[in-house]
């Protein structure tokens, strides 16, 4: 499998197996990142460094899902307005949880709201895209990915 492919371009297609090892990576690669740049963050700021570089990790962590989340949508035949909008939601919930972190009395509103968008725009395309088969032979996006040999 080409990871430099999966993670850092956006162009063709992918089946349902690669975006799944897609996110798998992404998931391990975001908590690995989260503990040891919290940690670093904690011992250099306090716990205001370790939540600004937790949200950096995060924001790091957009762009190989945005192509991840593009080749597996071109596979879908969907235009990729809708994986633009939903990375355009997750980089600024990182950004309001590092401009805006959470104070001793909870998160604030604008905070509550995010969660509840990337709750309901997550689970939609954890289904959509990993779950649902994509387009039957060719489509403007490319190939089948399952009726050309993997590289």
């Amino acid at each position: 499998m080409d990871f430099q492919y999966l993670f850092l371009n956006g162009d063709g297609r992918i089946p349902r197996r690669d975006f799944w090892i897609g996110i798998a990576i992404l998931i391990v690669a975001n908590i690995v990142l989260s503990v040891v740049l919290g940690a670093i963050g904690s011992m250099i700021g306090g716990m205001w460094g370790a939540i600004i570089l937790i949200g950096l990790a995060g924001l790091a962590m957009a762009l190989p899902g945005y192509f991840l989340m593009v080749k597996r949508s071109n596979d879908r035949d969907y235009p990729q307005t809708y994986v633009q909008a939903l990375t355009a939601l997750n980089i600024a919930f990182q950004l309001q949880a590092i401009v805006l972190p959470m104070t001793m009395g909870g998160q604030s509103l604008l905070a509550n709201l995010f969660s509840i968008a990337i709750a309901l725009a997550g689970l939609w395309a954890l289904v959509d895209l990993g779950f649902f088969q994509g387009t039957r032979g060719p489509n403007r996006y490319g190939p089948d990915p399952l009726e050309v040999p993997q590289t």
